[in-house]
């Protein structure tokens, strides 16, 4: 908004700056004319104010009210034309309406400036007609010449004015267009975290609170701390997020990554849930970024498995190269499950996999459910 109404003001204070020019040479106009035609033309006074201040006034309104000012301006032409005996033309008048004709090929449209061209031509010819000067025809080529290369220069003024103005909006439009994206991003990935932190632990929470009540009363207390040790990390996970949009600074707090594997795992394993963790490699060499989302993928999928194979066994293998990770994750399809599985993780699963360039499937096969991503491995600026 700010940046709208300094635009705005800008845009005034250019308008003023143009308006103040104009009037000032309209003022010029009007005292070098009158002082022309009293000078040189034997005018009276009064005609010789009357026409300065026609072609003063038609320099000054030009750009607001077009066909008035050159019909004044080429009348006040005409009139001295046949007051003085001077050619065809009186020099200080015809002068001062090329000035006319100066302004409003800066202020119409090329069509339209052409359009008072021929009326300022068709106006000589008329005097042509009546006053039959000698060297009548060629004043009239001279000022037709004249007037086309002012009207020409004026609209090529005018486009190139146009051209930077449409350069301008349409970088301000880039600009915009680039911070709404900025924005959609952030918030993809503000609901991205947001999912993968809730939904793995409330799962976990889930899963934990509706096994207690089939489990001995001695196990209970043990039972009741996994439920506030896995609540303690989503609160504390979602606290740092918050932190983070607060702050703006995606580097404010620390951020798991692919070595806090074990960590997840053992929380998933106080569901009662079966998981294997293999992993191969030097997994500290892992950028922060990619670790992010190798812990995040690792998580949703077992986030997947505790809601929809409660029970089941889980497979978790990281395999990581110099240039190159690979994530496996599977467990057994439980009675009557249907051939996929839809929703939010997967689809976050996929833009992270696909941030860094690499592959994701998430499918059935050989009477498990499979997800593989692969993930290269380069180092981020």
């Amino acid at each position: 908004m700010l940046e709208l109404i300094s635009a705005d003001l800008g845009r005034f204070r250019w308008v003023q700056a143009l308006s103040a020019a104009l009037l000032v040479l309209a003022a010029l106009v009007f005292a070098v004319v009158l002082h022309t035609l009293q000078s040189d033309t034997g005018l009276s006074d009064r005609r010789a104010v009357g026409l300065a201040l026609i072609q003063g006034l038609a320099v000054a309104l030009a750009p607001r009210l077009p066909l008035p000012a050159w019909a004044a301006s080429v009348i006040a032409v005409v009139v001295a034309s046949l007051w003085v005996d001077a050619g065809l033309w009186v020099d200080a008048m015809i002068n001062s309406h090329l000035l006319v004709l100066g302004v409003l090929a800066l202020s119409v449209p090329a069509r339209q400036a052409a359009a008072y061209w021929a009326g300022t031509v068709a106006a000589g010819a008329l005097l042509a007609v009546l006053l039959r000067p000698p060297r009548g025809p060629a004043e009239l080529l001279e000022v037709a010449v004249l007037a086309a290369l002012i009207l020409v220069a004026g609209a090529a003024l005018r486009a190139l004015a146009a051209a930077r103005r449409g350069l301008r909006d349409e970088q301000e439009a880039t600009r915009r267009q680039a911070e709404r994206t900025a924005l959609l991003e952030e918030r993809t990935r503000i609901a991205r975290e947001l999912h993968d932190v809730v939904a793995h632990h409330m799962s976990v929470i889930a899963i934990q609170a509706e096994a207690a009540q089939f489990r001995e009363s001695a196990a209970a207390p043990q039972t009741f701390a996994a439920i506030r040790d896995s609540a303690v990390t989503a609160l504390g996970e979602m606290r740092r997020i918050l932190e983070l949009l607060r702050s703006g600074d995606t580097g404010a707090a620390p951020q798991p990554t692919v070595t806090d594997l074990p960590r997840l795992v053992d929380s998933v394993r106080g569901t009662g849930t079966r998981v294997e963790l293999d992993t191969d490699g030097d997994l500290t060499a892992v950028p922060a970024g990619i670790g992010l989302s190798a812990y995040r993928i690792v998580q949703e999928a077992l986030s997947n498995a505790v809601r929809h194979a409660p029970g089941a066994s889980v497979r978790v293998r990281v395999h990581c190269d110099t240039d190159r990770m690979r994530i496996d994750v599977d467990n057994p399809l439980p009675a009557g499950a249907g051939g996929g599985r839809a929703g939010h993780g997967l689809t976050g699963m996929r833009e992270r996999v696909a941030a860094y360039g690499g592959t994701l499937t998430a499918a059935p096969a050989d009477g498990r459910f499979r997800v593989r991503a692969e993930l290269p491995i380069r180092e981020e600026p």
